[in-house]
C-alpha cells in the first residue's frame, strides 16, 4: 500500500511549504491532489493516509482533495489526442487509434501526482 508512504511524503512538503512561509500550521484548511490514473492510487487509500498523517502532524481540520487525471494518449501516426476509458464491464483494454487504426500510443496524461493548492485560513 504505497499510499501510505504517499501520503507521508504530501504532510512533508505541505509542513515544509508552511514553514517556508512562516505560516502556523493549524491554519491549514486545504490541500487540492491529482493522482493520474497510471499512479495506479487508490483516492480513498490515500485520503485515508492523508488524514491520519495531518493528524499526528497536529493538523487535525485539513480536508484533503484529490483529484483523478485519466489516462490521456496521443496517436504516434496521425496525432489524435484522446482521454482513455475502459468500458464497463469489458475486460480488454486497447489503445489503438479510432481514427487511423495505429498501435502506437504515446502516454500524454496520467502519470502525474501533483500538490495543486495548499490552503489556509486568515
Amino acid at each position: 500500500m504505497h499510499e501510505m508512504g504517499l501520503a507521508a511524503n504530501v504532510i512533508d512538503i505541505v509542513l515544509a511549504e508552511l514553514e517556508k512561509r512562516n505560516i502556523d500550521k493549524s491554519r491549514l484548511t486545504a490541500v487540492k491532489i491529482t493522482a493520474g490514473k497510471m499512479m495506479q492510487i487508490v483516492p480513498e487509500s490515500l485520503k485515508f493516509g492523508l488524514e491520519i498523517a495531518s493528524r499526528a502532524a497536529g493538523m487535525p481540520k485539513a480536508e484533503f482533495i484529490i483529484t483523478e487525471a485519466p489516462l490521456k494518449i496521443r496517436c504516434g501516426s496521425c496525432g489524435r489526442e484522446e482521454c482513455m476509458r475502459r468500458a464497463s464491464g469489458a475486460e480488454e483494454f486497447s489503445m489503438a487509434c479510432k481514427k487511423c487504426g495505429a498501435n502506437t500510443p504515446q502516454i500524454t496524461g496520467g502519470r502525474e501526482f501533483t500538490i495543486d493548492s495548499i490552503d489556509v485560513a486568515d
